[in-house]
């Protein structure tokens, strides 16, 4: 059995029994104790498993992030920006000189900015801290949706920002979120208020993208707003080897950056 077959064997037989111990591996594999080490470092290496004493187990979904566990935008700003700019470089080529915008609040949608320098759009967004990003040769419109203000996020939300954003009809929708589930394809964000705007500005635009890391996989949110198969792509800087890709996903080159 070549390396990769092991490998789903071992994800496969976790799936089925939560844990497997290191001695029934080499028992079922006919292989040393060093490859079966070596081949659950590989898994755990792409955050499938988590090795404990004796064997490994399924890895459990990060801790239910809420209001009161979600960082703010200051601090997520230089957190994974190669990755944030490569998707967003590659999600940029969708616009076209016309469009009208709807770009999220979050670090990750800020780096599709740069690319709309001396274009002529229609950018709508709840974010402040989005227009504090625009470039200053940006010569398109631009609505800045109202609503209660979060500071933390540096984002309007609220039934508000919904009543507004209902007024509009968005050619494309680049949103982000706090985690994915690539088991049952559930999107979460850590706040139902949140949730709500997103929701309802997927149903305001023709095209719907999500921008993410690959950071946000297997991260659980305290609201389920979203599948990734309701998105036209999910851009994303990488994914597991060993699990079955959506067709809508694209990776993002890093020749982009």
């Amino acid at each position: 059995m070549i390396s990769q077959e092991r490998l789903y064997y071992i994800m496969n037989l976790i799936h089925t029994k939560s844990f497997v111990s290191i001695s029934e591996l080499m028992r079922d594999l006919h292989v040393s104790k060093s490859t079966v080490n070596r081949d659950l470092i590989e898994l755990e290496n792409q955050g499938l498993i988590k090795r404990e004493r004796g064997g490994a187990s399924l890895k459990n979904m990060a801790v239910t992030l809420s209001g009161f566990s979600e960082v703010s935008v200051n601090e997520k700003e230089f957190l994974q920006t190669d990755e944030k700019r490569q998707v967003c470089n590659e999600a940029a080529l969708n616009i076209h000189d016309g469009d009208c915008l709807f770009i999220d609040s979050g670090t990750t949608p800020a780096y599709l900015l740069p690319h709309l320098a001396n274009r002529q759009l229609t950018l709508v967004t709840a974010s402040p801290y989005l227009l504090q990003k625009l470039p200053p040769d940006f010569i398109g419109n631009i609505y800045l949706l109202g609503g209660e203000f979060f500071p933390k996020l540096n984002t309007n939300m609220g039934s508000m920002t919904i009543e507004m954003l209902q007024k509009f009809n968005f050619d494309q929708a680049y949103l982000s979120t706090n985690g994915v589930n690539l088991e049952n394809g559930e999107v979460y964000i850590f706040d139902f208020s949140l949730g709500a705007v997103k929701s309802a500005v997927m149903k305001r635009s023709a095209q719907n993208y999500l921008l993410i890391d690959d950071t946000k996989f297997n991260i659980r949110g305290l609201c389920t707003w979203s599948n990734v198969s309701q998105f036209d792509k999910v851009y994303v800087n990488n994914f597991p080897s060993l699990l079955e890709m959506p067709d809508n996903f694209v990776i993002c080159s890093t020749n982009s950056i």
